[in-house]
């Protein structure tokens, strides 16, 4: 029998055990960290360390030869974004982004995996044909997978992280890929800090849309009003002054992706500023803030994250990033949903299947919009951004009604090339394996993680 922490008696049998190991893998963490890094710096450091300083001088070359003065670069994400798009197409190895979608709680069993690409499972509806769904499942690769760590205060499990020791797969490949672009990653949030429990080791998420906004496309602008919008409003007036200076300089394909970036980015903080200004009722907005507190539209929040994160990878601002919705205690609502009550209570308070497949079914409407976006958008080499985008959709528990790590839920979702195209579904195999596919299919020989790419690539 697996021993107690006295810390933890007050706990029932179950919870004990769970905060007991987490306890110790969090103190062996320093020992096993480095660890990691001296095998790291051997083994993947220094080719990684190449590849990058010989990305960034190619880029720096490029800002020089353009004409365009540093200081309106850094005053300017879209600006430098646009630099960063044109160095992507001329160098085709870097034209490659990745984005990553915490679902937290697995799915309780035999929910998930689909038997076709036009026949879901119940927590896949949305995935799948027919009214009110994204109809994405065609180019999505279904896995199951074993995320090795079992319980709660597991999230990092879903980013390849089990014991605390290593950087999550989204900090390491954004190490590669993000050396160029005006943020290396960007961490997006809907209800994903009530328990301060984080999927990524990049830092703390952004659960506001509003300020996302303002810290990813913002020109460095203040503003002695307290409104949000409004200081948006101004930092994107900037922007636009920014772009008019350097006309001239610009090609007229890239004059007129940045202008249609713009009118993308207008059509985003239309629909903010028309929920932050509604009343307590319904919005037909894509976000759920200033409605409620925003735990009970935790999907419109996420659909909002969503549209973000897309504009950031059009624009250049950065090629990787990551949503979490909701965080591993599931201390999030439906909105109108049948069940009423927190996600964790579906799971375990009251225990019931049904409510707890009905959430799942809820809360996965946000990665299927954001898959169907990114077919939707072209990056700046106008192609549909799924052709150079990776999805994966990540999970930090295989069940969460019974807290086991195996059959967890994972999808990948891409027309990149490297990865398989079309549908399928598959079980068997870790996190390790599924995540390490990852950088294989981007042609990164230097994250080596995993020893299945489990037919993704």
């Amino acid at each position: 029998m697996k021993k107690i922490d006295e810390r933890f008696r007050h706990l029932p049998e179950e919870e004990a055990l769970e905060a007991t190991e987490d306890l110790r893998l969090r103190e062996a963490a320093p020992e096993a960290r480095n660890a990691f890094l001296k095998q790291d710096y051997y083994e993947s450091m220094k080719e990684r360390e190449n590849f990058v300083r010989q990305d960034r001088r190619r880029f720096l070359d490029l800002v020089a030869k353009s004409g365009i003065s540093a200081g309106l670069i850094k005053s300017s994400a879209l600006l430098g974004g646009l630099l960063a798009n044109r160095h992507v197409l001329a160098q085709d190895a870097t034209n490659k982004r990745v984005v990553f979608c915490y679902v937290p709680s697995g799915s309780a069993t035999g929910t998930f995996m689909p038997t076709s690409s036009s026949q879901m499972n119940l927590v896949t509806t949305k995935y799948g044909p027919g009214t009110g769904n994204y109809d994405v499942a065609s180019i999505c690769h279904f896995r199951q997978v074993n995320v090795i760590t079992s319980g709660h205060s597991t999230a990092m499990n879903s980013l390849g992280n089990t014991n605390y020791s290593t950087p999550t797969m989204d900090k390491r490949l954004a190490d590669v890929l993000g050396t160029t672009t005006p943020r290396k990653s960007i961490y997006l949030g809907a209800e994903s800090t009530n328990t301060n429990e984080y999927c990524s080791n990049i830092g703390p998420s952004n659960n506001s849309p509003s300020q996302a906004l303002s810290d990813y496309f913002g020109s460095g602008s203040s503003s002695s009003s307290g409104s949000t919008d409004n200081t948006y409003a101004l930092a994107y007036d900037a922007q636009l002054r920014a772009l008019n200076s350097i006309k001239s300089r610009l090609s007229t394909a890239e004059a007129v992706r940045l202008e249609e970036h713009a009118a993308s980015l207008t059509k985003i903080k239309t629909n903010l500023a028309a929920a932050n200004s509604s009343s307590g009722g319904g919005t037909t907005t894509n976000c759920g803030t200033g409605i409620n507190v925003g735990i009970e539209h935790i999907v419109r929040t996420g659909i909002s994250q969503a549209d973000i994160i897309v504009a950031a990878l059009a624009c250049g601002i950065t090629k990787v990033a990551t949503l979490q919705l909701g965080s591993h205690q599931g201390q999030w609502k439906g909105f109108n949903t049948n069940f009423t009550g927190v996600a964790h209570d579906a799971a375990h308070s009251s225990p019931n299947q049904n409510n707890f497949v009905e959430l799942n079914r809820y809360i996965n409407e946000v990665p299927a919009y954001l898959i169907k976006k990114l077919r939707e958008t072209n990056g700046p080499d106008g192609q549909p951004l799924i052709r150079s985008t990776v999805f994966v959709q990540v999970t930090c528990m295989g069940n969460g009604m019974t807290h086991l790590p195996d059959n967890a839920p994972f999808v990948l979702a891409t027309e990149m090339p490297g990865f398989a195209r079309g549908f399928s579904t598959r079980s068997g195999g870790d996190v390790f394996d599924l995540v390490g596919a990852i950088p294989k299919g981007l042609g990164i020989t230097s994250i080596n993680v995993g020893s299945n790419t489990l037919g993704l690539v």
